[in-house]
């Protein structure tokens, strides 16, 4: 288990890094690539969605704090913001259409410095109390009725204050939150009617996922039989990864966690007292 935890968080940044983006997206430049021409962190994130950029556009621009929120996990963000400023709209707000540069998306933070109707929307900041950080995403037409969006973020850590240890944990979690923003953003333009993340649900049977896991390694101690418990308990981690990072339906979500639940349970029926061994 030890072995499939250091072989998977050690792959997790090359992945996060360039997740849905191509060859050609990685290597092009995108508005804002210049303000931070050495960054300690970059990302390029692709995703086609099947809707025109025109449908896509203005889900982007309202983007922000206090605006129409990043269509993220808004309780990880309010208990950062702790103002609960942050919510997720499931609406196109016209009050939010048309920005201006040196607006917050981020309050006190990280403003606006340009976007081009339908194109790109940029945020950017290169001294933040010695960080820089740049945010752009940017549309392009893929086909007649679908789009290809590209995310491009840098950051730059203050001085002396970027290692290893730390850029880890800043892609891992932040790689989080951008993927569930790519969902909702794809969800929304595409019109579905119960766009992402959902979060309560996914909450639940991410602690679900656990306990079956956490159950799974006690079993491991109690019974003689020690394989089938060890096995739920590893791919209960595997679920576990793949419900942070990958992220997929919730019907997929529902259907691994139910399986994992009989599983354990059929582990743990075959712990019997003594009394009943003494009956057999």
């Amino acid at each position: 288990m030890l072995v499939f935890m250091g072989i998977t968080f050690s792959a997790l940044p090359s992945w996060i890094e360039t997740y849905g983006a191509s060859e050609n997206d990685v290597k092009a430049v995108y508005p804002g690539d210049e303000i931070i021409p050495e960054p300690s962190i970059i990302w390029t994130h692709g995703l086609t969605i099947a809707a025109p950029p025109e449908k896509v556009w203005p889900w982007i621009v309202q983007i922000g704090q206090s605006r129409g929120g990043f269509y993220s996990y808004t309780f990880i963000e309010n208990m950062i913001s702790q103002d609960q400023s942050y919510q997720n709209a499931s609406m196109v707000n016209p009050q939010f259409q048309h920005p201006q540069p040196g607006d917050f998306i981020i309050n006190n933070m990280l403003p606006i410095k340009e976007y081009k109707d339908g194109k790109y929307f940029l945020a950017a900041t290169d001294d933040f109390f010695g960080m820089g950080w740049t945010w752009s995403w940017n549309l392009q037409a893929s086909g007649s009725d679908s789009t290809r969006l590209i995310i491009r973020m840098k950051i730059k850590a203050p001085e002396g204050g970027s290692n290893p240890v730390m850029n880890w944990f800043l892609n891992a979690g932040g790689f989080v939150m951008e993927k569930a923003m790519l969902r909702g953003i794809k969800e929304r333009a595409e019109g579905q009617s119960l766009p992402s993340p959902i979060e309560p649900l996914e909450i639940v049977i991410w602690v679900a996922t656990l306990l079956t896991g956490l159950i799974s390694g006690w079993l491991v101690f109690r019974q003689k039989d020690w394989l089938l418990p060890l096995g739920i308990g590893v791919v209960s981690l595997a679920a576990l990864l793949v419900f942070t990072f990958i992220q997929p339906s919730l019907v997929w979500r529902i259907v691994i966690l139910s399986v994992l639940i009989i599983a354990v349970w059929q582990c743990a029926k075959r712990e019997e007292n003594p009394k009943e061994k003494e009956q057999k």
